[in-house]
This record gives C-alpha cells, structure tokens and sequence, in this order.
C-alpha cells in the first residue's frame, strides 16, 4: 500500500484513490457538505457500483485525464477529504482542481493538502493554468478564491442539471502558475502550512 503514497507531510498523508475507496467517496458524496467537491457526481453515480466502473474506466485512460487523491489525518491514518485534477488538457497544460474534506476544513490539514495539490499541479504536472468551477451557494470556496487573488473568469448559467430538474450556476476561477510562484497565497501558505521536502 505504501507505493500509493505521494506525500507524507507534518499533518496529512495523500496517497492515489483505489477502487478500494470507491464506498467510502460515494458515501461521502452523499453529503451535503462534500457534495461541493465534485458537483453532480454523486448524480452521475447514483450506485457505488456506478463510481468504481467510472473510477475503472477513467484509470484505462492513458495518458491519464482525472487523477483523484484521498488525504489523511496523519496521526490516526483517517481519511479525511480528497482533491482530483479532472479534464487535464496536456496541450494547453490546464485541469480543473477540485479538493473536499469531511474534517478538518479551515485547518493546518487543510490549508496543507491545498498547498501540496496546487504546487504538484504545477510542478509535477507541468500545468500553466489550474481551473476551480464554484458552486454559487458554496461561500467558503468563494472566500479561498477571494483570500488566494485567484482571478473570477465568469459565471457559468445553468451548466449543471440535478435530477430534481434544476439547473445550478458555477463560478469559474482560475489561477496560473506565475500567480502562484510570485503570489503572496503561495507565501502565505509556506509560512502557515509549509510541505515536507
């Protein structure tokens, strides 16, 4: 199991998803909460059946278009959120960025799993542009954006469909990488949050 650890830090681990974890992320797209994480997708996977043949297909992809993480409490091993980069367009060096937790949110947890997903974005992937799609009732992602100069892009009308029949607005942001290398959120991050070598 140890060879699907990415990063071991001072208050998370982050390892690959397994089709291992397929119950316990439909679980916990199930909350309300969680569900900012990936909007609709527990829509799109109503089963736990319906996740992991999506998480099997995805993984036959090569190169790989989505790649998901679950983070763990460091102390007592628990998982405690995920982030992905979905849509990666190895062209245009641009993915989509999406990170979650069930606990720990506002925390040093947090703040670190934040700063390790965007700089491996950036670094290991070799991405340009990092793209965080918002919910518009999602306040607390709308403050990090707002917090992190992470720059608005539009307003997205309708783009999603819930099965009741409504139609949801997302908020598109955007970060590129000499934001992030220059930018003072980078900084911030590295003082409060800073990752193991």
């Amino acid at each position: 199991m140890k060879n699907h650890y990415l990063y071991f830090g001072e208050h998370i681990n982050i390892r690959t998803v397994t089709s291992a974890d397929a119950g316990l992320l439909h679980q916990w797209l199930e909350s309300a909460d969680f569900a900012y994480y990936r909007p609709c997708m527990s829509e799109m996977c109503p089963q736990v059946a319906d996740l992991l043949e999506r998480m099997e297909n995805i993984g036959k992809i090569t190169p790989p278009l989505e790649i998901e993480f679950i983070i763990e409490h460091k102390k007592s091993h628990a998982p405690i959120g995920a982030m992905s980069l979905s849509g990666i367009d190895y062209f245009n060096q641009k993915a989509e960025f999406s990170i979650g937790f069930v606990r720990g949110l506002g925390t040093r947890c947090s703040m670190e799993a934040f700063h390790f997903g965007i700089e491996q974005a950036f670094k290991a992937f070799k991405l340009r542009k990092l793209i965080f799609y918002v919910a518009a009732e999602n306040r607390a992602a709308h403050r990090i954006m707002a917090h992190g100069c992470i720059e608005k892009e539009g307003v997205l009308r309708q783009e999603l469909q819930l099965t009741s029949g409504v139609a949801i607005d997302l908020h598109r942001y955007a970060l590129f990488q000499p934001a992030w290398l220059n930018g003072d959120f980078r900084r911030l991050l590295q003082r409060i949050a800073p990752l193991n070598p």
